[in-house]
């Protein structure tokens, strides 16, 4: 009876052991923060690297799962992001309208040291964000002009809308 019951331990432990490895972390989600409203959503992107064979096999989020917010001209967002994200380099990239209706593009520097929280202000009162994305887990890669350059193998990303009613719709 006792080697019934031995036996069956270690077949539990070895099914259970299996069934572990079968599972798969979940991805972390990123916090965003604007007009009183938070939005938690999880990566719009994310790549699994293999260095040996220099390969990525990335999955993208369907487009009209990207979340919305609605915040107006001259606001910011404030964006939270888990231990996991802040203990390596990230940056947040954004679009905005400028005061001409014109799109802009620019990004924060690079976010390191623990860092878990950014909070982006609009470069002019006038202007609309209308595009954010926090990006991580960066990988050298050849750069057209440059030679070497730097990818994001992870993304988060935040569509941002003038609220209803505004003159700024643009």
């Amino acid at each position: 009876m006792r080697r019934s019951t031995r036996r069956r331990w270690i077949v539990a432990t070895v099914v259970c052991g299996m069934l572990l490895t079968g599972c798969e972390a979940p991805k972390p989600d990123v916090t965003f923060y604007g007009n009183r409203t938070a939005i938690e959503t999880g990566p719009t992107r994310w790549c699994e690297v293999d260095q040996a064979a220099q390969t990525a096999n990335c999955t993208e989020a369907d487009p009209q799962d990207v979340p919305h917010l609605s915040v107006g001209p001259g606001r910011g967002v404030q964006i939270n992001v888990p231990g996991e994200v802040g203990n390596t380099p990230w940056a947040v990239y954004f679009r905005y309208l400028d005061a001409k209706g014109e799109l802009q593009d620019a990004r924060s520097q690079i976010l390191r040291d623990g860092q878990l929280s950014y909070t982006l202000e609009p470069i002019d009162e006038a202007d609309q964000l209308v595009y954010v994305e926090v990006r991580s887990g960066f990988v050298l890669t050849a750069g057209a002009e440059t030679g070497v350059d730097f990818a994001a193998t992870q993304s988060w990303l935040l569509l941002v809308d003038p609220p209803a009613g505004s003159a700024e719709t643009r």
